[in-house]
């Protein structure tokens, strides 16, 4: 059975979509028990499927989730070999659906390695998403605002699904090393693994412009990021 990762925070601008892609990418390259390579579904509750526009792709695309859930018929695109994703044109999805979308992630479950979920806090289907998660990544801001939602969103998850706290696009502000040591120092206390950052930098910037991914880059000059990314995909395994 395939194992369902949340990546969520409530606070937007943190990174998910892209956390979510290049961990799925990573995870789609790793070979299984049965000795073949990972099949990985990213699935998302954001309705302007920024993943497709990381992953480099422009086409067009028909129902997606809200398909599958309404008749088990949807969209499913071909990001990289063993990636697909399920886009979403509508957060207009009926509360109703839930029972359906809920057998439908069994289905996946049945299908895929991994199952990857791109959280947003505007659908009320993040609900349903993170009762389903086996684990859940949470990316975040080292700031007041985004480090107290954070907390309440621990609160709110409970610490056991909890796979680690990654901080992202950060500076190297003095606010910001003491919000990484707070954060640190309170959730270890707790078992919750907090990552060393991912710095704000024009290297990620250039990948996601191209369309790629810390994958596909063998410049030396990414390899802290791509350490941190091996460190993602350990935890969530």
């Amino acid at each position: 059975m395939g194992k369902v990762i949340l990546f969520k925070n409530n606070k937007g601008g943190v990174g998910k979509s892209l956390l979510t892609f290049w961990t799925g990418h990573i995870l789609s390259s790793l070979e299984n028990l049965h000795g073949k390579k990972n099949k990985v579904l990213i699935l998302t509750s954001d309705s302007q499927n920024n993943i497709l526009q990381l992953a480099g792709i422009d086409t067009g695309y028909g129902k997606g989730l809200e398909g599958y859930i309404e008749d088990g018929h949807g969209e499913l695109m071909r990001l990289r070999e063993g990636l697909l994703y399920i886009p979403l044109t509508t957060t207009r999805i009926k509360s109703t659906f839930e029972d359906k979308f809920l057998k439908l992630i069994e289905i996946f479950k049945k299908q895929y390695d991994y199952i990857l979920i791109d959280g947003s806090p505007v659908l009320k289907l993040d609900d349903i998403f993170l009762d389903v998660s086996d684990k859940v990544v949470i990316p975040t801001f080292l700031d007041n605002v985004t480090t107290k939602g954070m907390v309440n969103l621990i609160k709110e998850i409970g610490i056991e699904k909890i796979a680690m706290v990654v901080p992202n696009r950060v500076g190297r502000s003095k606010m910001e090393k003491e919000h990484l040591k707070m954060l640190k120092d309170n959730l270890d206390k707790g078992g919750i693994q907090v990552l060393d950052p991912i710095f704000q930098s024009s290297k990620i910037m250039k990948l996601t412009e191209k369309g790629k991914t810390i994958m596909e880059t063998k410049s030396i000059q990414y390899k802290t990021i791509q350490s941190t990314f091996v460190k993602i995909v350990k935890g969530v395994m």
